[in-house]
């Protein structure tokens, strides 16, 4: 454990010959990363990327410095990502997976700023008893970017926070802002960081170093190119903001009770192993160990939770579970430090055991889970984007001469259709061009636009009447997903065509 008479850093590794090195960590981060992929592949392939992931792929394919809901950096990563990598199902598999991986990276670096040998590596172990890292890690999009983004902050900060060095600011800053640059939500890791400077005991050498004021510049100067976006497009993600807050106390608080409860749910694993091991630690010999810089990891570890909890019902808006998912990454930690555990081999050993058999078993059932869901578990039909896409593109193509260019519609499949369309038009969510200020009135005159509405979306519909010219058609088509031979439910849809005007 860490010498309570020193500035507070662990000792170094080496001190802990058991403790597994970078290489072996890099490496096993490698496995668990192929092998959370594959599961990706085999239990959500047969449905495609869900609704937020395609968003996160028709935004990022803009490289705007804004959205009209969220900063763009998530977005930026998904664009970036798949210049590169072909649009498919394993490809967001693959980028999902990547994005656990570092954050199980960067939990494994900052346990390590709190303990070392096996206290270290049952803090760490312990996340993966969590669907954190596993199954919740596939929906990437703005909230799930926080699983990797949130260990690696609150490390720099912990080292800039000790050492006061110039690089650990620096990189503490750039990490803060691209969090900032990706949810506003962030705000709360900024707020933990603060609070938890405040009960360091090297506070005062801290604040008055130049580290918190590096941070501070770094901050600003990754954040400025998109803070000038929003002055001069009337600040569309405040204005977001203030449409969804607002709303009835209880429908707030019904929510902030339903993450609450998913919080202790998700954790209960930890906690019973905690709490099992503390038992047993009762009559251990070994003395009580120190504990490091007092205050200051539990306020890193449980802080956000209530923050979180506290700002949702004071902007009285919707908090949903998957919002808190990255913000776990110190809980097994502080839990270990407030047991002050003494005799860490039995949590040690049965933490890398229940991590490696949870996460063996998730990866061998997940062909059974497939089918599960696929042929048993549906309750409404499986949303025919693949279909839709190519039979969209096939039309425009037959009709217009010319590649598709721009799609709008109903929610979720103009985003679908951007993604798995051989063309990769943008796409105008919602048909509106405040929330697609990449499509402008000129451009759609010069590109045409295709409206692919579901029969019985009447706003989409209504919205579609904007577009028209007297050039425009119309045609009905039907299609159904088909996964392993099973044939969902099929969908109508009305496309309507607005040719490129000549």
């Amino acid at each position: 454990m860490i010498n309570p008479t020193t500035s507070g850093a662990p000792p170094r590794a080496a001190a802990w010959p058991d403790e597994p090195g970078p290489a072996k960590i890099l490496a096993a981060l490698a496995v668990f990363t192929a092998g959370l992929c594959f599961f990706f592949v085999m239990a959500e392939g047969a449905f495609g990327p869900k609704h937020d992931m395609t968003e996160a792929f028709a935004w990022g394919q803009e490289f705007q410095l804004g959205y009209h809901q969220h900063p763009p950096f998530w977005a930026w990563v998904c664009g970036i990502w798949f210049s590169v990598v072909p649009r498919t199902e394993w490809g967001f598999a693959l980028l999902s997976a990547l994005n656990a991986g570092l954050g199980l990276w960067g939990a494994w670096v900052l346990t390590g700023d709190f303990a070392r040998g096996p206290r270290r590596i049952a803090g760490w172990a312990l996340l993966l008893l969590t669907p954190f890292y596993t199954v919740f890690a596939y929906k990437y999009n703005a909230n799930i970017i926080f699983i990797s983004l949130w260990p690696w902050t609150l490390h720099y900060f912990v080292r800039s926070l000790r050492n006061r060095q110039m690089g650990d600011a620096i990189a503490f800053g750039l990490f803060a802002g691209a969090a900032l640059m990706s949810k506003y939500f962030a705000l709360i890791l900024l707020a933990t960081c603060f609070l938890g400077a405040l009960r360091h005991p090297a506070r005062r050498r801290y604040f008055s170093s130049a580290s918190p004021w590096i941070t501070t510049l770094t901050v600003a100067v990754v954040s400025l190119p998109h803070v000038i976006w929003l002055v001069t497009n009337d600040a569309p993600p405040i204005q977001y903001f203030a449409s969804v807050s607002g709303r009835s106390w209880g429908h707030a608080a019904s929510f902030v009770l339903e993450s609450f409860l998913a919080t202790i749910g998700t954790n209960l694993a930890v906690a019973a192993l905690i709490l099992w091991a503390k038992r047993r630690d009762r009559t251990g010999t070994a003395p009580e160990p120190p504990q490091p810089e007092p205050g200051v990891l539990p306020i890193l570890a449980f802080t956000p939770l209530f923050l979180a909890l506290g700002a949702a019902l004071a902007f009285r808006v919707t908090l949903k579970p998957e919002m808190l998912y990255g913000i776990f990454p110190l809980v097994p930690m502080a839990g270990i430090e407030l047991a002050r555990l003494r005799d860490m081999d039995w949590l040690h050993r049965i933490s890398v055991r229940a991590a490696i058999v949870v996460t063996a078993g998730t990866l061998l059932l997940s062909p059974g889970l497939a089918v599960q869901r696929v042929f048993f578990a549906q309750p409404k039909p499986i949303a025919p984007n693949q279909e839709i896409a190519r039979e969209a593109t096939r039309i425009w193509r037959e009709r217009t001469g010319t590649p598709l260019a721009i799609v709008g519609g109903s929610a979720w499949y103009d985003n679908a259709i951007a993604f798995f369309s051989p063309d990769q038009p943008h796409a105008l969510p919602f048909l509106d061009y405040a929330q697609g200020q990449w499509v402008t009135p000129a451009l759609i005159a010069r590109l045409g636009i295709l409206s692919v509405c579901t029969r019985d979306d009447q706003p989409c519909l209504d919205a579609t009447a904007q577009f028209a010219t007297a050039a425009s058609s119309r045609v009905e088509v039907t299609v159904s997903h088909v996964v392993w031979g099973h044939v969902s439910p099929p969908v109508s849809f009305i496309l309507t065509i607005v040719p490129p005007k000549r």
